[in-house]
């Protein structure tokens, strides 16, 4: 089978990551895939097969692919209007509450419902989750959605200047942890992401509680901001974006999770394959993937609740051990594998 797939750029995030991970499991089952990009970036990603740069004015020529699959709105819009091959989507988010978020509520509509137009236009459409089925059957043909969980691969090799890079990050990590407890959140710094409630929760959270933000994005100075007001700066450590992060796990004691809105939360699925402490917000979807016994939830507008829920999790040992065992179970790569191969097939 030959797949073509379509995403913004090869730059390190959520659907990417998903794509490269998808790809090496299909070249390892014999199938030929080609990832195509728009955008140049820092530091891309490396995959397991072709990687070929477009343009997303110049329409190429797809007819000898079986699917093109796409990611991401650009590669969604152009995908559509191609002529004579089969095409498929992935929706790696809620839109409607994603946008709401990024661009405001009126261009947020407006926008959320030209994508669900462009979305109809392709033969599948792949989601994350049951619940993600459901939302989505308001604008999109039941018949045409398929549930597709994203599968995690930790093992992944790194470059010598990386590694050497992580070895500088862990004495740095090290230093700042002590003896103290160490949760961390790992996602873009965005708004929708919520980290803003994490910092508040560490104000009112015992002195050896620390915190390590993984990641960059529009909302780091804000939170940097944040931080100082609230006089915790000391106990937080923004490192900035890291590839390959989900090494840094490692070092954790507490994996937190607290976004408005989430389709699938790679860090999250990666810390349980460490087997971490997880405290994540009880919003829609997530509830499907682990159970109150894997995972320590809180009501995402509850402050006290988060809170509660740290301390809650720090004294739990067990849960991670169960996280751990249903990723394995669930979200390998290989399951993605199976998935999708039986959607394409």
């Amino acid at each position: 089978m030959r797949v073509a797939y379509i995403v913004p750029s090869l730059a390190p995030l959520g659907p990417v990551i998903v794509v490269r991970n998808l790809v090496e499991r299909m070249v390892a089952h014999g199938h030929e895939c080609v990832v195509f990009y728009f955008d140049e970036r820092e530091n891309p990603l490396r995959f397991a097969c072709e990687t070929r740069r477009i343009s997303f004015w110049k329409r190429e020529d797809f007819s000898n692919f079986d699917w093109v699959h796409a990611h991401s709105f650009r590669p969604m819009v152009y995908a559509s209007r191609l002529k004579g091959v089969r095409k498929m989507v992935t929706m790696h988010s809620y839109l409607f509450t994603e946008y709401r978020y990024s661009l405001g509520r009126v261009t947020g509509y407006l926008l959320g419902h030209y994508t669900m137009a462009v979305a109809r236009k392709f033969d599948k459409v792949a989601v994350l989750s049951n619940d993600a089925k459901a939302y989505y059957s308001r604008w999109i043909p039941n018949d045409k959605l398929y549930v597709c969980y994203n599968g995690v691969d930790i093992e992944q090799h790194v470059s010598l200047d990386l590694q050497q890079q992580y070895e500088e990050d862990t004495q740095q990590i090290g230093l700042f942890k002590k003896t103290g407890t160490l949760v961390a959140c790992v996602c873009e710094m965005v708004p929708i992401k919520n980290v803003s409630s994490v910092i508040n929760a560490l104000s009112r959270l015992p002195e050896c509680y620390k915190l390590l933000l993984i990641g960059s994005g529009k909302g780091m100075h804000a939170l940097m901001q944040q931080a100082k007001d609230m006089h915790v700066d000391d106990r937080v450590l923004f490192m900035g974006e890291r590839l390959e992060a989900h090494r840094y796990q490692q070092l954790i004691d507490i994996f937190v999770m607290a976004s408005n809105s989430e389709g699938f939360c790679l860090a999250l699925v990666e810390a349980a394959f460490y087997g971490k402490k997880i405290v994540c917000a009880d919003i829609p979807g997530m509830k499907e993937k682990f159970t109150d016994k894997e995972v320590t939830y809180f009501h995402s507008e509850d402050m006290e609740e988060l809170v509660k829920a740290i301390l809650t999790a720090n004294e739990h040992q067990g849960k991670g051990c169960k996280a751990k065992a249903v990723a394995e179970e669930r979200f390998s790569t290989e399951r993605m594998y199976e998935q999708y191969e039986a959607v394409y097939s």
